[in-house]
């Protein structure tokens, strides 16, 4: 019996840290990011908001979550007031495209009577383009979608 309760303990112990280790390697760069933005707009001024990654699946769904409850709202203050000042293009970018998303699109839907005007960047975030495009029109932010320079 014991040692059946010692195999026991020992699978559930290896699935969780399974579940808490990430194994895959993040693919943004903040020089690439700002190099092909350079590229493309040579005369514009740029703010970069690159919103890091927690490792493991478990922390980045957490993330997420915070941020959609207005848990965890420091990105998405930096993205609303460099959007309000309207002096330079905003270029959104992040380790976890989903999380970068997530961060953009609670900053568009709080901040709308401060950012109308304003023009933004997305680097990556393909699945969420719709949505994030939808609450950028009302808004009033132009937003234009870039795909992940490697």
């Amino acid at each position: 019996m014991k040692l059946s309760h010692f195999i026991l303990t020992g699978v559930l112990a290896s699935a969780l840290t399974a579940c808490m280790t990430d194994s895959h390697h993040y693919t943004q760069n903040a020089q690439k990011i700002v190099s092909a933005v350079n590229t493309k707009y040579p005369a514009d001024k740029k703010t970069l908001v690159f919103i890091d990654a927690p490792e493991g699946y478990i922390a980045q769904y957490v993330d997420n979550a915070a941020v959609e409850n207005s848990v965890d709202t420091g990105k998405v203050a930096a993205i609303i007031s460099s959007l309000a000042l309207k002096t330079s293009t905003v270029i959104v970018a992040g380790e976890d495209e989903k999380l970068a998303a997530t961060t953009l699109a609670k900053a568009l839907s709080t901040g709308k009577d401060k950012i109308n005007g304003s023009k933004a960047i997305v680097i990556g975030a393909k699945g969420s383009q719709k949505t994030l495009t939808d609450l950028a029109t009302a808004s009033g932010v132009a937003l234009e979608f870039i795909d992940n320079p490697i």
